[in-house]
């Protein structure tokens, strides 16, 4: 068995002879081992410097008190427990001791080798156990604070208790902004709240319940959420311990995958379409001109044959586009100075902003970045997403954003409004040809837009708040 290393704290020698009196009829006595030290100074010396398993300290130590030292030693960090001795009748000097850190105290005139040896046993067991606990919390702080991923921890009414720097990230507001936040307000949908609040007071837990986030500035993130309760001891406080996964990215990832299945499909229905139509177009086209020699002199039969005429031309012009934004066409690939680029593009359409009374907002990043691709695609897709963006703005406060910028692996353009916004139902459709919002649009320019991207290994993403505008997000990779 371990050798116990007890040190006394009294400045009475005569107390030291009686207390080591008492030690020595502890059963299995040889076991500990009783020291004295009669000053303050060099009581807390020890007790810095980890020398011994328990302090018996007697709260007369001349100056300064025993209560004065176990203060000290708890502000220092010192886990090795402390008892107070106390005289007959200071049961306050009792309730200090215990109320500042003391494991526990003893009245000098009632101790024995039994009460003795049992403070000393529990002490050291709760010592044992608080030490415990407190290298649980260190290492659930350290893992709470480092973690990527968002945690916070909040309640059943919401109310945010604590939440680590991923995030204050994540939520785009401080520390002391978020406390005052109710974590209620960051669903997107309620019935996504209602959901992981029934679960986890039925089951304890939650596991993997996929939600929609948003950030203070509006933006929805897809997230998954993984969570346990903590119930007090007395039953009196429930936490929740909230894991946050963000999965925009993949669902992004997955929507790109799906949009590129779909651009096949597309372009073989656009293949046995343009075969399909432009052979019966031919075949109409050649009868209008009969018809125009045989019916030539006849007003109002040359009208209808017009008539005729262009709405061939029309399906001619649609089938041609149909295929054009299933298939990019012939690639000029060279080096062009991407900044540049759309610098360019920007004063193109300084006219129209100019007309349509918008503001345009941009913030260009002047490094110059070589980009291997076609420059007039690429730009003809930007032009898609402005012209949508200056479109989307009718009726509606009239701010265009253009910015660019490097990130890790791509050249980022980022296009936002102040527009109507995209509705959730539609979020899903709008880089499917032909579908549209607006009364005359074709309905390719998105999905050509995605297509010349796509062929360039870029990708096109957006965040959108119905009513409060959209923002496009161009990714053209760093090739060079």
């Amino acid at each position: 068995m371990e050798t116990i290393r007890i040190l006394l704290v009294d400045d009475d020698e005569d107390d030291f002879v009686l207390t080591r009196d008492l030690v020595s009829r502890i059963p299995q006595s040889e076991n500990y081992e009783l020291l004295w030290c009669s000053n303050y100074e060099a009581a807390i010396n020890a007790m810095l410097k980890g020398m011994h398993d328990v302090y018996l300290v007697d709260y007369r130590l001349g100056k300064q008190t025993g209560i004065d030292l176990l203060r000290e030693a708890i502000k220092s960090n010192v886990s090795e427990p402390i008892i107070i001795l106390t005289g007959k009748g200071d049961s306050h000097v009792d309730e200090e001791a215990l109320r500042n850190g003391a494991a526990d105290y003893l009245v000098k005139d009632r101790i024995d080798p039994m009460t003795l040896e049992r403070s000393i046993r529990y002490s050291r067991m709760h010592a044992r156990s608080l030490r415990e606990l407190r290298e649980s919390e260190n290492k659930f702080r350290i893992m709470f604070e480092r973690s990527l991923d968002p945690m916070l921890i909040s309640d059943y009414s919401g109310r945010i208790y604590d939440i680590n720097k991923a995030g204050t990230d994540f939520f785009g507001l401080s520390y002391t902004e978020l406390l005052k936040r109710n974590a209620r307000d960051f669903y997107r949908n309620s019935a996504d709240r209602v959901t992981f609040i029934q679960e986890i007071e039925e089951k304890g837990a939650v596991n993997d319940l996929e939600v929609e986030l948003v950030n203070s500035a509006g933006i929805s993130r897809y997230c998954s959420l993984s969570a346990f309760l903590q119930i007090s001891q007395h039953g009196n406080s429930e936490l929740y311990h909230i894991l946050i996964h963000d999965m925009t990215f993949r669902k992004q990832q997955e929507q790109q995958s799906m949009s590129t299945e779909k651009l096949a499909v597309y372009e073989r229905i656009a293949k046995s379409l343009a075969t399909e139509i432009r052979n019966p177009l031919s075949n109409v086209n050649l009868a209008v001109d009969e018809l125009a020699l045989e019916l030539s002199g006849q007003e109002q039969a040359g009208e209808y044959l017009e008539i005729i005429r262009e709405n061939c031309e029309r399906i001619h012009q649609l089938t041609n586009e149909f295929i054009s934004c299933t298939q990019p066409g012939s690639m000029h690939w060279d080096l062009f100075n991407v900044g540049e680029a759309v610098t360019g593009l920007i004063r193109q359409i300084e006219e129209v902003t100019e007309l349509n009374n918008i503001r345009c907002v941009t913030e260009i990043d002047p490094s110059p970045v070589l980009l291997k691709g076609d420059e007039e695609k690429i730009t003809q897709a930007l032009q898609h997403l402005i012209n949508n963006a200056i479109e989307s703005m009718a009726g509606y406060s009239k701010t265009l954003r253009v910015t660019s910028g490097l990130t890790p692996h791509y050249y980022q353009i980022r296009i936002s409004d102040t527009g109507c916004g995209i509705s959730p139902e539609n979020s899903v459709k709008i880089f499917e040809p032909f579908f549209s919002t607006k009364k005359k649009g074709s309905g390719l320019g998105l999905t050509n837009a995605q297509n010349v991207v796509a062929a360039h290994g870029g990708k096109i993403t957006f965040d959108s708040k119905p009513g409060l505008g959209t923002t496009f997000h161009v990714f053209l990779p760093l090739n060079l």
